[in-house]
């Protein structure tokens, strides 16, 4: 095969290239030493990434999960695609070294996976199998305190990097504060905070360059005063968006999610037995948020949270508790995908999609 392809022009041998899934590049990088130059660039790499993200109906993400089971603790499975029912096991082994270590996903963006291991941050590239553990930020915790992260791209300065959120759950005691920590230059930096409230998000959604947190004032929940905290990840500054209002006396819970370019929220109505889906058609714009659903509690059993992600035929993929759902907006039905972790510990398993790509965790 390389002898016939050595008769092609090398602009053409790029295209075709170009067109590969990772596990296929991979292999091809053993052709020949032009071949591994070629396929190790930064111009390949990226090149290959945009075309990835301009072609993501021919390419669907893929669903990592993890279980806290001490019998699978070193095991994720893979969905492909996320809508499907076919599982590929993935050896976690070289990322951990306990039977029984805890790992959450931070976040991912362009196939890198932030996660976090036995209290140490790694990123890792899932289909590449590279990864690279990141430097501890010391950070002081109590049962006061809330400490969240986040994770995406900086276009501007091409950098990736991860956001740290600490913020304090009682009533006017101070603002957040916000380390970043920069890929490029593989150290942590403080960042000057003037918005407070209580951040109470897992992890931050990325929308933009930009990662969004909901957040309240402080811990009485009472009243309905949530907003979304945001950090620019070019600029490195901080701010708060208005989420849309709800009576004050009704106690609302929020999830946020971005897809296709925008902002949506998924508010939890306890008193109408129902979530709400809003979506914000100008950023930053109060007046913009459009409901355009409302799922009544008994059309999916449970009280669904942790919104995934969002295809173009309306279909939301939902983590309710162990198992994973497939609700249709439009028809208002579901579909459980009868994916069940069994967990004796009683703790949920963790889940995040990402996009395959030749990202390099090492800069």
């Amino acid at each position: 095969m390389s002898q016939q392809m050595s008769y092609l022009p090398i602009e053409v041998i790029f295209e075709i290239l170009l067109r590969l899934p990772v596990k296929s590049i991979i292999k091809f990088k053993t052709v020949s030493k032009s071949w591994l130059s070629l396929l190790s660039s930064p111009q390949f790499v990226n090149t290959h990434l945009i075309f990835s993200r301009n072609n993501h109906k021919n390419i669907p993400p893929k669903l990592l999960l993890s279980t806290p089971n001490q019998n699978l603790s070193k095991k994720i499975y893979t969905l492909f695609p996320a809508l499907s029912k076919t599982f590929v096991r993935v050896d976690l082994n070289y990322l951990v070294k306990s039977p029984c270590c805890l790992t959450r996903f931070i976040g991912s963006c362009d196939g890198l996976i932030c996660l976090s291991v036995e209290n140490s941050l790694i990123l890792w590239n899932p289909s590449t199998r590279k990864w690279k553990k990141l430097p501890k930020e010391p950070v002081f915790m109590n049962q006061d305190y809330c400490c969240t992260y986040g994770f995406g791209y900086d276009e501007f300065n091409d950098d990736y990097k991860l956001v740290l959120v600490y913020s304090s759950k009682i009533k006017n005691i101070g603002n957040n504060e916000f380390k970043v920590y920069s890929l490029k230059t593989n150290s942590w930096k403080r960042i000057k905070a003037f918005v407070n409230g209580y951040v109470y998000s897992n992890s931050g959604v990325l929308l933009n360059g930009i990662i969004h947190w909901d957040s309240r004032p402080h811990c009485d929940f009472n009243v309905d005063n949530s907003k979304i905290v945001y950090f620019d990840l070019v600029n490195e500054k901080q701010g708060k968006l208005d989420l849309p209002s709800y009576d004050e006396n009704e106690y609302v819970h929020w999830d946020l999610m971005s897809s296709k370019e925008s902002l949506f929220g998924f508010c939890h109505c306890e008193c109408q037995g129902a979530v709400d889906i809003w979506i914000m058609k100008e950023y930053g714009v109060k007046e913009s948020w459009n409901k355009f659903a409302s799922v009544p509690y008994y059309v999916v059993p449970g009280i669904f949270y942790s919104p995934l992600f969002m295809n173009e035929d309306g279909e939301v993929l939902l983590r309710d508790g162990e198992r994973l759902v497939l609700f249709n907006i439009r028809k208002n039905i579901y579909k459980d995908l009868q994916i069940h972790i069994l967990d004796n510990t009683r703790r949920r398993i963790d889940m995040v999609t990402y996009n395959e790509s030749l990202v390099s965790p090492v800069f």
